[in-house]
């Protein structure tokens, strides 16, 4: 019940963007934007070869630059963020997560729109020709004439696991060569593609731990290990230790944010829907902690584009209200 008056709650909110942005300056502020693999088409993502994620295809991802270019907004790397951005203009920060070979195919676009992007790698996925767990369990499990819906439950219980069990369940269930890639739609990028694409001028390379690990799900021994051999393996393969991370599923802790300031990582991603505002964010924790949008092929572009750049939501507002009641209780 709960869940369907949110869902209403947030259409309205979506309708009311268009108006809202019209009538109300909006904010000057940093909205960052996830993104993971990147489909050719439909038909890709209709292969079932690898999960469909966000379903994200390229002439998607063309109209996303296309649309915040149109409205003004101005494309930022990670070295742009910090060495400090005038507080009075708004800025778009591209970054896709995990380090799969198609992310090549947004370099065309970059180029033609100059614009940044920042690729956060799972290092030991690239080191190894290995498939990320998510495509396995998708592929292989519709294969197996698994449904969506219990392929999601048993995805989300395998975010629950470190990555040697998730290892151990998949194999255990599809066997040893289940983990290897099928084809450029689930591979992830080699060393060397990876090395090349290191030095393209719009292109920065990103820290996602070694195995794609939900970092609350280790002991600080395992997370230190996760974060600290990602960077050696990561300045091994393009020549630099990364700055930046994207903590995978988003989620952190005390002791990974200890991690990266040991490393010497400035700034780190979650997936926490909302604008980052200047100079807010430049609290050095608030730089370890950036908010970050996420972009559904599988919906409408313009209405999601509006409804993040739109500073007012009738959802947020009563959320506020809730908390503030319970505050008083």
């Amino acid at each position: 019940m709960k869940s369907t008056i949110r869902k209403a709650i947030h259409q309205v909110d979506v309708m009311m963007a268009p108006l809202i942005l019209s009538a109300v300056k909006e904010q000057n502020a940093l909205n960052t934007y996830l993104f993971h693999a990147l489909f050719r088409d439909r038909q890709e993502i209709e292969q079932q070869i690898a999960d469909p994620q966000q379903q994200v295809t390229v002439p998607i991802f063309r109209r996303f630059v296309e649309y915040h270019k149109s409205k003004g907004y101005k494309f930022v790397s990670p070295v742009d963020v910090l060495n400090g951005l005038p507080p009075n203009d708004r800025y778009v920060m591209i970054t896709f997560d995990d380090g799969y070979y198609n992310n090549l195919r947004a370099l065309p676009i970059l180029e033609e729109f100059n614009v940044p992007a920042l690729i956060f790698v799972s290092a030991n996925h690239v080191l190894k020709n290995k498939a990320f767990w998510w495509d396995v369990a998708y592929r292989e499990g519709k294969k197996a004439g698994m449904s969506d819906a219990a392929i999601g439950l048993e995805k989300k219980h395998l975010l629950t696991l470190t990555d040697d069990a998730i290892d151990a369940y998949l194999i255990s269930k599809y066997g040893p060569d289940c983990f290897t890639p099928v084809g450029d739609t689930d591979r992830p990028l080699t060393p060397t593609e990876l090395n090349k694409l290191a030095q393209h001028p719009l292109i920065h390379i990103g820290n996602h731990t070694c195995d794609h690990a939900v970092l609350p799900n280790y002991d600080a021994a395992g997370i230190k290990e996760q974060i600290s051999k990602a960077q050696d393996i990561l300045e091994d393969m393009v020549g630099y230790r990364p700055i930046t991370i994207a903590y995978p599923c988003g989620e952190f802790n005390e002791t990974a944010l200890k991690v990266c300031r040991e490393e010497d990582i400035k700034l780190g991603i979650t997936v926490e829907h909302a604008k980052n505002f200047n100079p807010d964010f430049y609290e050095p924790t608030n730089l370890l902690t950036l908010n970050r949008f996420t972009i559904w092929g599988n919906e409408d572009l313009i209405s999601q584009c509006d409804f993040y750049r739109s500073d007012f939501h009738v959802l947020d507002k009563m959320k506020g209200m809730l908390k503030k009641l319970k505050a008083k209780v």
